[in-house]
C-alpha cells in the first residue's frame, strides 16, 4: 500500500511543469481551477414585484420581520429604501405601463381596415359573378337557348 502511495506522489511531482517551483515529495499541488467564474448581472424587477414587497414590509411591526423578508427574497436594505423613493415619486406607478412600440391606429380604423378588406372581396366576388352570367348569355345565345330574365317571371 506505501508502494501505490510513493506511485501517485511521484506522479504528482513529474506532471509538475519544469519551470515551476516543485513541492516536496510528500506535499500534493492544488491546480488553479479552469472554469472562469461568470459575471453577475444586475437583477431587474418589475413594478408590481416592487409594489409587493414594499407593501409587505409597511406592514411590519418589527425590524426583524423586515429582516426576514429581505433574507427570503435575496434583497438588501438600500435596495428597498431606493424603491421607497421612486414609490413616493410616483414613479413606480408609472412603470405599470407597457413598454414598446405605441399602436398607431385604435379599435376604430382596425374595425375600418377589417370592413374595407371584406368590401375589396365581395367586390371580387361580385365581377366574377358578373363574369359567369355574360359567359352564361353568350353560350345560350350560341346553342340558341332562350334565358328567361327575372323580370319577366315577376310580372
Amino acid at each position: 500500500m506505501s508502494e501505490s502511495l510513493q506511485n501517485d506522489q511521484e506522479t504528482t511531482t513529474k506532471n509538475t511543469p519544469a519551470g515551476a517551483s516543485s513541492a516536496s515529495k510528500g506535499e500534493l499541488i492544488d491546480a488553479p481551477s479552469p472554469e472562469v467564474n461568470p459575471k453577475r448581472r444586475n437583477r431587474r424587477y418589475r413594478a408590481e414585484y416592487k409594489l409587493t414587497i414594499l407593501s409587505e414590509i409597511d406592514c411590519c411591526s418589527s425590524s426583524s420581520e423586515r429582516g426576514a423578508i429581505l433574507r427570503r427574497e435575496g434583497l438588501y436594505a438600500s435596495i428597498i429604501s431606493e424603491w421607497r423613493k421612486s414609490r413616493d415619486a410616483g414613479a413606480l406607478s408609472a412603470l405599470n405601463k407597457l413598454r414598446g412600440r405605441k399602436n398607431k391606429y385604435d379599435a376604430k380604423d382596425t374595425k375600418i381596415s377589417a370592413l374595407e378588406k371584406e368590401l375589396a372581396a365581395l367586390k371580387g366576388k361580385l365581377s366574377q359573378a358578373e363574369a359567369i352570367l355574360d359567359v352564361q348569355k353568350k353560350v345560350s345565345e350560341i346553342f340558341g337557348i332562350s334565358v328567361q330574365s327575372s323580370k319577366k317571371t315577376e310580372d
